[in-house]
């Protein structure tokens, strides 16, 4: 009886807000969606909105086709489904549970959210384009978005608002030499092929198509600082605002070595042989990824028959095939059915990343600013991104003392997969370890040379952060300085004083296979509590609610943290100045270095951000990596150019062949030590002694 009350009630308010239904033409045919009133101001809704042609069958794994003509009018009233999942974070999104579901590889969708004004149907507003995060690998366009928020927080300010899906992890990021032509890029085709139907229909919705920005946090951040740069998006982007992401970052653009997403890495993966996988995922990462659910989906697959967990085996691949064949062949079999294939993959391989292509990203790096930077920037980054990462992501989570040996290892593997990746070219082991030693100095020595585990976890996290977001940012931010472009600069450092509530699905065998769901109240495993990677989108675009955090209750103090906030962002879309009616945002510059601590109050700081956090890993860690000079690298480092998935296994194929020589020689020594017990126990037997007792007689 309850439950068919609150549905009576909540149909009830759902007539209350529904006005009437709205049909628009497109160019690919006519498209209804709903006018909704709330609090008094009209907005118009249409939800899954198809942008491209189906990414399937010939089109798979190739630049998006823009959508054909439809003949019957599109009802556009719910969100399309998400593009294939490659990692579980949104799984239980609580806004996008339901449609996660529906995941697709049918998925280039996107969705409008705009002021209607029932005097002047012909006015139009400036647009903002939502890029979601959530490395590449997860997310869609609805995950972590609450429509009524959205509708108070950035519409009913006169912001036509588009969030979009792309294709994510191999679909969206494989890559592959074709002659002298490297493509791949898809997911970001998908989000250039979004911004040119933006420019052709959002008038329809109300939208002005000359005043566009796009905005997204985390890769999505690093997808925007990519579309603001790009030559193939002059005159489709006016604008960005870059959250917690930077096209800088070594995890956002592929630097050097063979990328991790390319067809030939990725076939080894994929292709049976005889004797099993040509490359074998690692089972204990796949493990520890995929958590309590390994085993339960474990019994869907065969590993033993079928490489790498998955369902379907892949026929069409042969030896000596080129490059765009084996794309042939994937673009007809590669079947990702399979999710623990397709997460086992994705935490095998690591962060989905963009490749420089030569046409829609020309170069990597500063270099990629300097020549392409045009249009003005907000960009910013948390006061400690990673400051939310648990002590197990470290290996420290049961640790009573630590020696430096345990210090040491984790520096040097963060410096080489983090920063390394930000390198224009491989290094040695030895310039690695030269910085991972002067890292220990600059974040972790202490005068007594000891070690507590709560403070090096927070001072790993510090380290992670700075490598992976804030250096990046300020690199961004210099070259576009030096180019004379506007850029507003922030750090978001507002904490909340409500509990931050974390909720965690595990199964538990007493209750079967099915998720349980808890929640707990998020610990920070550091002394000092600082605002982290995602905590903004609480505040924008939710009540409180992030990912699998929310913060609760939601307090006056939150609403006024909104508040701010959304009014700094809808002022830059609006005019390109972020500044309010109370604070004057200064743009950062030569002249004038000061950027906005994003906290109630609001604060004006001076100089770089977080400094001088950037300038360590801009400077001093960049002329390290001069330090040892090409000429003399060989001889220091003779394995300086292999990857770090080589170096391990050259590692333990040197370890197997010590072991071997090791075993040759005990075997030697226990034959010659048998050989020599023989002979001395030869020369013991009575048969062997002299015969003093026979008589020889002389003839006479």
């Amino acid at each position: 009886m309850r439950e068919l009350l609150l549905i009576f009630l909540f149909g009830w308010v759902n007539c209350q807000l529904l006005e009437k239904s709205r049909s628009v033409w497109v160019e690919q045919g006519l498209v209804r969606g709903n006018i909704y009133n709330i609090d008094g101001k009209h907005i118009q809704i249409f939800r899954g909105i198809p942008y491209a042609e189906p990414p399937i069958g010939e089109l798979r794994l190739k630049p998006p086709v823009k959508k054909t003509r439809w003949h019957q009018e599109l009802p556009a009233v719910e969100y399309g489904p998400p593009c294939l999942q490659f990692m579980d974070f949104h799984k239980n999104d609580k806004f996008a549970k339901a449609n996660m579901e529906r995941q697709n590889e049918d998925c280039l969708y996107l969705n409008v959210f705009s002021p209607y004004d029932t005097d002047d149907e012909s006015k139009t507003y400036p647009i903002l384009v939502w890029i979601h995060g959530g490395s590449f690998l997860a997310g869609s366009a609805d995950t972590g978005i609450d429509m009524e928020v959205i509708a108070n927080n950035i519409v009913s300010k006169g912001i036509a608002f588009v969030s979009i899906n792309y294709r994510l992890g191999p679909l969206g990021f494989m890559n592959f030499q074709n002659g002298d032509k490297l493509e791949g890029n898809f997911g970001i085709w998908d989000m250039v092929m979004a911004l040119q139907w933006i420019q052709s229909n959002m008038k329809q919705f109300n939208g002005d198509p000359t005043r566009v920005t796009v905005m997204g946090e985390s890769a999505g951040g690093a997808a925007s600082s990519l579309l603001a740069l790009s030559p193939k998006t002059t005159g489709l982007v006016h604008q960005a605002i870059i959250m917690s992401g930077s096209s800088m970052a070594g995890w956002a653009i592929h630097r050097h070595s063979q990328p991790a997403y390319s067809v030939d890495n990725l076939v080894a993966y994929f292709r049976s042989l005889d004797e099993g996988c040509e490359k074998w995922i690692n089972e204990e990462d796949t493990k520890e990824v995929v958590g309590d659910e390994y085993q339960h989906l474990t019994q869907s697959v065969i590993r033993s028959s079928l490489c790498n967990y998955q369902n379907v085996k892949i026929n069409c691949l042969s030896d000596d095939m080129s490059q765009p064949d084996k794309m042939s062949c994937l673009r007809k079999e590669l079947n990702f059915s399979s999710p623990l294939f397709r997460k086992a993959l994705s935490a095998e391989l690591g962060v989905s990343k963009m490749v420089v292509d030569g046409d829609l990203i020309p170069s990597s790096g500063v270099s990629l600013v300097r020549n392409n930077a045009r249009i003005p920037i907000m960009t910013g980054v948390a006061r400690k991104e990673w400051g939310h990462k648990k002590a197990m992501f470290y290996n420290m989570h049961q640790r009573d003392g630590l020696k430096r040996s345990d210090v040491e290892e984790q520096v040097y593997r963060i410096i080489d997969n983090s920063f390394h990746e930000t390198a224009s070219e491989k290094l040695a082991n030895s310039t690695i370890q030269l910085i991972a030693n002067a890292t220990i100095v600059r974040y972790l020595e202490t005068p007594n040379s000891e070690f507590n585990a709560d403070q090096v976890v927070g001072a790993l996290q510090k380290l992670e952060s700075d490598i992976e977001f804030v250096a990046p940012c300020e690199r961004e931010v210099a070259a576009y300085v030096e180019r004379g472009v506007p850029v507003y600069l922030y750090s978001f450092d507002y904490i909340p004083k409500s509990p931050i509530l974390e909720s965690e699905r595990k199964i538990y065998s007493l209750f079967g296979t099915k998720p349980v769901e808890t929640r707990r109240t998020e610990k920070s495993e550091m002394l000092d509590k600082s605002a982290f990677h995602g905590l903004d989108h609480a505040f924008i675009f939710s009540r409180g609610y992030s990912s699998n955090f929310e913060i609760s209750p939601y307090t006056k103090r939150e609403e006024t943290m909104s508040k701010i906030l959304c009014t700094m962002l809808t002022n830059f879309v609006k005019s390109g100045d972020p500044s309010t009616s109370r604070f004057s945002w200064p743009i950062f510059s030569g002249n004038n270095t000061q950027h906005v601590s994003v906290d109630v109050p609001l604060k004006l700081l001076e100089g770089e951000i977080h400094f001088p956090d950037a300038q360590f890993w801009n400077t001093e860690a960049e002329l390290i990596t001069r330090y040892v000079s090409k000429d003399s690298e060989t001889d220091l480092d003779p394995d300086a150019d292999l990857t770090n998935e080589e170096r391990v296994q050259l590692s333990a194929y040197r370890r197997s062949w010590f072991a071997l020589w090791v075993l040759v020689i005990i075997i030697s020594v226990i034959i010659w030590g048998f050989v020599i017990y023989c002979v001395c126990y030869a020369s013991r037997s009575p048969r062997n002694r002299p015969y003093d007792n026979i008589l020889i007689s002389k003839p006479n």
